[in-house]
């Protein structure tokens, strides 16, 4: 999402964050150059301020469009507290060690709703929620082992 069309859409503009954040309008400006999900995060913090929320849910939102895995939970209406934090805490852990996991398919639990061959329920959804967490979890257990796959072992 553009910085522009996020400020918008809750009502404000880059003008005023400036204003109340006290970083520069200039400071904003630059920013329309640069992809929002590597922002530094006075930043994020600042229109934060401005909007009654915290740096890092500012940062969620913005790249939201770009996680497909956001995009999922928000399509079927995850509300499911523990699996959605565990979730999140999978994907703030590969954050840290600079793996990309938002960009992960559910191409093939679409097709089998499309096909007929689920229903696309609330219980297949969470289905694929814990299918995707299993998946994590080995995930993680691989890089602290240090067996991350190499090309070698891709071939």
């Amino acid at each position: 999402m553009k910085l522009d069309d996020y400020l918008k859409s809750n009502g404000t503009t880059r003008y005023e964050v400036a204003k109340i954040s006290g970083i520069s309008e200039s400071s904003f400006k630059n920013l329309l150059l640069q992809d929002v999900s590597n922002l530094s995060g006075r930043f994020y913090r600042a229109i934060g301020l401005v909007l009654g929320k915290t740096g890092g849910q500012v940062y969620d939102e913005i790249t939201a469009d770009e996680n497909k895995v956001f995009n999922f939970l928000g399509k079927y209406h995850i509300h499911d507290k523990e699996r959605v934090t565990e979730l999140l805490d999978y994907m703030l852990y590969f954050k840290k060690h600079d793996i990309d996991v938002t960009n992960i398919s559910f191409n093939r639990f679409e097709n089998e709703i499309e096909n007929g061959n689920i229903s696309g329920d609330e219980d297949d959804v969470l289905q694929v929620i814990d299918n995707l967490i299993e998946t994590f979890k080995t995930m993680k257990e691989n890089v602290e082992s240090g067996n991350l796959p190499t090309p070698e072992k891709m071939d």
